[in-house]
């Protein structure tokens, strides 16, 4: 077991780590963080979440880093609060004030009308601050250097966004679904804008994406706490939940083919060609790969060099 702060990674730890990051760090402090608690330094994050929120966040250790793009992406399921009566450079309660509202506040059936107009797909304007690209430039730089930029508007799908009120008017709680890259700043600002109050988002947790689960998700360890808690909820690569369904390749001399790059043929392809993941015969992963009919050309090979038929 690594002690804290070793600079060489923890043996055999590769795979998936799903962490319930705490509010004020960054993603990228808690990639930090991870690194050099396990000494492992391949060590990277699948949805970004905002200094402010806290909830899942899914890590990748070593070679898990090549299959960020084939984990579930969506739907991503949030909870929190938004603020009525308020608008700020961020679209949340940490940003500076532009403009406040002092009531009358709307009744809480008009507030609950207007957010049926926001689900299903809909045009959705990013936050002038926040990791968008507009003309190869992050939108969040351009903020910083006194340039904010409007950046056109992408469509997003809101599966659920349901709303409770609470004793504050102005304060309300929700529940939302919605597709990768929904913005749930722009989601409150956009309610308040309907409203002719203003809106910013006040708190944010994400509890799910797609099957992953903020209750399988551990903390950060505490100061002088090792990564023990770490290692041992680390999923391995061949346990990962990946999108891409499965193809096996039982035939020794398949799998070294498979591994040295090389095209293969799968006895059992999927119904439909696309990206699969490749297991051995012993339901090791090998990789993903391109299927075609019954051909599958490697995309990603994680699976180690070795003679399988040992």
């Amino acid at each position: 077991m690594a002690k804290t702060g070793s600079s060489e990674p923890v043996e055999g730890l590769e795979g998936l780590l799903l962490v319930d990051k705490p509010e004020g760090p960054t993603s990228h402090r808690v990639v930090a963080t991870v690194r050099r608690l396990t000494g492992q330094r391949r060590v990277g994050h699948a949805g970004t979440l905002d200094p402010m929120a806290t909830g899942l966040l899914p890590l990748v250790l070593g070679r898990a880093t090549r299959l960020v793009r084939f984990l579930p992406h969506s739907p991503k399921a949030y909870e929190g609060r938004i603020r009525l009566g308020l608008t700020t450079s961020t679209d949340d309660v940490t940003g500076e004030v532009r403009s406040r509202h002092e009531g009358p506040w709307p009744a809480q059936d008009d507030v609950l009308r207007a957010a049926e107009h926001f689900t299903g797909r809909l045009q959705q304007i990013p936050p002038e601050v926040s990791a968008r690209k507009v003309a190869g430039q992050r939108l969040y730089r351009l903020a910083r250097q006194g340039r904010p930029v409007l950046a056109p508007a992408r469509e997003v799908e809101i599966g659920r966004f349901d709303l409770t009120p609470t004793d504050d008017p102005a304060e309300w709680r929700f529940v939302a679904e919605v597709s990768a890259g929904t913005y749930l700043r722009a989601l409150a600002r956009d309610l308040g804008e309907s409203l002719g109050t203003g809106g910013a988002l006040s708190t944010l947790r994400r509890v799910a994406i797609g099957p992953l689960s903020v209750s399988e998700a551990v903390g950060l360890p505490g100061v002088g706490e090792g990564p023990e808690g770490l290692v041992a909820a680390v999923v391995p690569l061949g346990k990962m939940p990946l999108t891409a369904p499965p193809v096996r390749l039982p035939d020794p001399a398949a799998v070294r083919l498979f591994l040295s790059g090389g095209e293969v043929d799968v006895d059992e392809p999927p119904q439909d060609d696309g990206a699969c993941r490749v297991l051995d015969g012993a339901g090791e992963l090998l990789g993903i790969a391109a299927v075609t009919g019954r051909r599958a050309r490697p995309k990603v090979v994680v699976g180690l060099a070795r003679d399988p038929s040992v």
